[in-house]
């Protein structure tokens, strides 16, 4: 129940970007809200705005921005095939963004492995100066 009354909000939020892009408040190339702004807005979880993003993308409707986080409406002339390499873009950069987190995981614990080598040896050297 709950997962259908999110899909209804999803919904509302779907058509009131539709409407808003026929009345011209948005414009091709214009960036649409955050979805935790727009959620604000309307009074709805900003899951809910991120899901009608997705779903408005994959119609066509709106491009993730190359240059910064967030999508833009889609110019309705676009070349299709300018259009897919946009989207292969945005997954790579989307790809690229979750492994730049992962090395940066990975550099913590090689940092934290390193600090516990160090110590070890720093008190093995203590122990063996305090020998009789």
């Amino acid at each position: 129940m709950e997962r259908m009354r999110k899909l209804l909000r999803s919904d509302e939020v779907v058509a009131q970007v539709r409407r808003d892009i026929a009345d011209g408040v948005y414009r091709p190339g214009d960036a649409l809200p955050e979805p935790d702004a727009l959620a604000t807005e309307l009074g709805v979880l900003t899951k809910a705005v991120a899901a009608a993003y997705q779903r408005l993308a994959e119609d066509g409707v709106l491009l993730e921005n190359l240059l910064t986080p967030g999508v833009v409406v889609a110019d309705p002339e676009l070349d299709p095939t300018v259009r897919s390499l946009v989207h292969a873009v945005a997954g790579m950069r989307r790809h690229l963004e979750r492994l730049d987190q992962r090395l940066d995981d990975l550099t913590e614990r090689v940092d934290t492995v390193g600090r516990s080598v160090r110590a070890s040896r720093l008190e093995a050297r203590r122990d063996q100066t305090h020998l009789p």
